[in-house]
């Protein structure tokens, strides 16, 4: 996976720097969601509970419940990360009305933790881009 962040060796950088942010506590009160991310052909499970990331690791279909699935090729995902996103790719937004990625699972949630799933990714691209 070149999304290095979601790696073993990176995601506690991940989840400790999201926990400590001030403005996604803001809009993840009480938040509890299993969020799979799909980079091409794999899948990261990020495990919300009380508003806080609890865990980041591979996903194991069929053995894990998935409330809401990101879905976008390995492009797609370095484009919305990038320091500075070309257009349709600036947000998940942008992304979705340009058909660039697939969000699929439960609407509501996702309509729920949108602010939240998008302080997420502007945090993801931080350290991201921080980590060359």
């Amino acid at each position: 996976m070149t999304i290095q962040l979601l790696d073993a060796s990176h995601a506690a950088r991940l989840r400790d720097r999201l926990n400590a942010d001030g403005a996604f506590h803001q809009v993840s009160r009480e938040m509890a969601l299993s969020l799979a991310l799909e980079i091409g052909d794999e899948t990261r499970l990020l495990t919300f509970r009380d508003g806080a990331l609890r865990a980041v690791g591979p996903f194991v279909p069929m053995a894990e419940p998935v409330d809401v699935v990101i879905s976008g090729t390995e492009d797609f995902w370095h484009k919305l990360l990038s320091q500075v996103p070309p257009p349709r790719y600036q947000n998940l937004y942008a992304a979705i009305r340009a058909e660039t990625c697939v969000i699929r699972g439960n609407g509501e949630l996702y309509a729920a933790y949108f602010a939240a799933i998008t302080r997420l990714i502007e945090v993801m691209r931080d350290l991201q881009n921080s980590q060359h």
